[in-house]
């Protein structure tokens, strides 16, 4: 394990990316979407240029080579791998052929992380059940869950030998208290927005680390809320964070 490398699968707009730079951690950022990578090249030009970022234009999937990906006409965040996760809301995406990669391929090339963030809209269970296969793992991890899919990324993090859980729900990023010690990298002052996935690894609170059953315990408390009133009770949505 690389501790002062940081994996960002899923780099959107990023800003994740730009908080793992600025605490001093060395970045591998992988995104499918061919316009944010683009920006990214341009917000980091000098990071790149250095060596501390190394920013993919790939696909998560199960396999490697060339996959159609579906960008959503105005929502980047909801394209995907999956015409019906980025159709959702009746949108007509736009298809795309990009490279794919997956876990075992960036492993085995730039090392295993210290922190491994995944937000691969409806690729996430793929990447989960990879981790689930590798010798090595990285100490912390995150993934963005959801209802079809959390019950299969939970039970990978589990075999993987992921002992202590927490669920961080994104929408109160912005307005999260930063930690009293920072244990992760630099102490920065770093304003988060809805869509990041905010602070990891130990400089979560100690005293929110879950089992296993009492993981799905809440997230099945939360997934009710969710159904029953979306708007008003079940806000947000939730990252599990895990750590060996």
């Amino acid at each position: 394990m690389t501790d002062d490398l940081i994996y960002d699968l899923g780099f959107h707009n990023g800003d994740d990316t730009g908080f793992y730079l600025a605490k001093g951690f060395r970045v591998v950022a992988v995104e499918a979407t061919p316009g944010l990578v683009e920006a990214g090249l341009r917000r980091y030009c000098t990071d790149v240029k250095n060596g501390r970022l190394i920013l993919l234009n790939k696909a998560i999937s199960e396999t490697s080579g060339k996959v159609d990906f579906f960008v959503h006409p105005t929502k980047p965040e909801w394209s995907s791998c999956l015409l019906s996760m980025a159709e959702s809301d009746g949108s007509s995406s736009v298809r795309v052929s990009v490279d794919s990669t997956n876990l075992h391929e960036l492993f085995h090339e730039y090392g295993v992380p210290h922190y491994l963030k995944v937000d691969v809209e409806g690729c996430d269970l793929f990447v989960a059940k990879q981790l689930s296969e590798g010798k090595l793992k990285p100490k912390f991890v995150s993934f963005e869950t959801s209802r079809r899919d959390y019950a299969g990324i939970f039970s990978y993090l589990y075999v993987s030998g992921y002992s202590r859980f927490q669920l961080i729900n994104q929408i109160n990023n912005p307005i999260r208290s930063s930690p009293v010690t920072v244990h992760e990298g630099k102490d920065v002052d770093f304003r988060f927005c809805e869509f990041s996935s905010g602070y990891f690894g130990d400089d979560l609170p100690k005293e929110k680390w879950l089992t296993f059953d009492e993981l799905i315990t809440r997230y099945i408390k939360y997934k009710e809320l969710k159904q029953l009133d979306n708007v008003e009770l079940g806000l947000g949505w939730l990252d599990v964070h895990a750590r060996q």
